[in-house]
């Protein structure tokens, strides 16, 4: 058995923690055959199988991989803190970062854990509300930077937006919601200040539609949850609609007006004395979205 290749091993991980080849390409910024020639290559080096596989989907882990899966974490977190202390320059200092929910991405928290690890003297805090507290709070200079959604509305003059990709909404409801045209539409929706709400009642407004608001959260977990029992129809991003979800009719097929996209962005205060904390970190999430 040969010497494992961290990089190797991080994609296994991945692999096995995300389910799929997919989702570890799409967390680790890698073409899928990519993900797949990367475990071919550790398992060729360990002369074992790591992953039960049935036409190319993944079933389990083999004995084997149980084993590195147990021990992988702790030998990435040792590598990562090595390269970390062989860096002379150390950046240093307390950054607060603002997610919006519906933005806070599964995928993002892998970003700010390769930050803390490879710069452990950055104390980062993160706080979750909406994108317009986030905006206000950030202009106040009560957060350095946040990750939101926005519909193009007018900042503060010291406010940077470095916009990452356009995000495409879509109605969501269940098959046997009762709601009809010419109805008042349910309608269930994050807080006041999301920019999914906004787009929904902009377009509800615009074509006349009547509504009224039957489901609030501020958890994209809560809205969908109201969306498959049936409770209401919702504005969501097209890419976050399960395909596993056959129940859910989404888009044109609902006969609601179509929606506007959201612009997913970073904003800043660039008038802080951290500019460099600033860019480290903006740097971290552009990279996890770069794919």
């Amino acid at each position: 058995m040969q010497d494992l290749d961290v990089d190797l091993v991080r994609t296994f991980v991945a692999i096995a923690e995300e389910g799929s080849f997919t989702g570890a390409g799409q967390r680790l910024h890698k073409t899928q055959s990519t993900v797949s020639l990367q475990l071919k290559r550790l398992e060729r080096r360990m002369g074992l199988r790591l992953l039960h596989r049935t036409q190319g989907r993944i079933r389990d882990l083999t004995p084997a991989g149980k084993i590195l899966l147990e021990n992988a974490h702790d030998l990435l977190r040792v590598h990562d803190q090595t390269i970390a202390s062989l860096n002379l320059r150390q950046i240093s200092g307390a950054i607060h970062l603002g997610l919006s929910d519906e933005t806070a991405h599964h995928s993002l928290s892998h970003a700010l854990a390769r930050l803390q690890a490879y710069h452990p003297l950055v104390e980062l805090e993160v706080t979750c509300a909406s994108s317009g507290e986030l905006e206000e709070w950030v202009s106040m200079g009560r957060m350095d930077l946040a990750l939101v959604n926005r519909c193009n509305g007018i900042v503060s003059d010291n406010i940077a937006i470095h916009t990452l990709y356009e995000e495409k909404l879509t109605w969501a409801m269940h098959q046997n919601m009762s709601w009809q045209e010419g109805q008042t539409l349910p309608l269930v929706c994050f807080p006041h200040g999301c920019g999914y709400r906004a787009r929904a009642m902009q377009a509800l407004e615009a074509n006349g539609v009547s509504w009224r608001n039957v489901y609030t959260s501020a958890s994209r977990q809560g809205i969908w949850s109201a969306v498959t029992a049936g409770l209401g129809i919702a504005a969501l991003p097209a890419s976050s609609i399960p395909v596993e979800a056959p129940d859910i009719i989404t888009g044109a097929t609902t006969k609601l007006p179509t929606l506007e996209s959201v612009n997913v962005a970073i904003i800043s205060d660039e008038t802080r004395e951290r500019v460099e904390l600033l860019e480290l970190l903006r740097t971290f999430i552009q990279q996890q979205f770069a794919a």
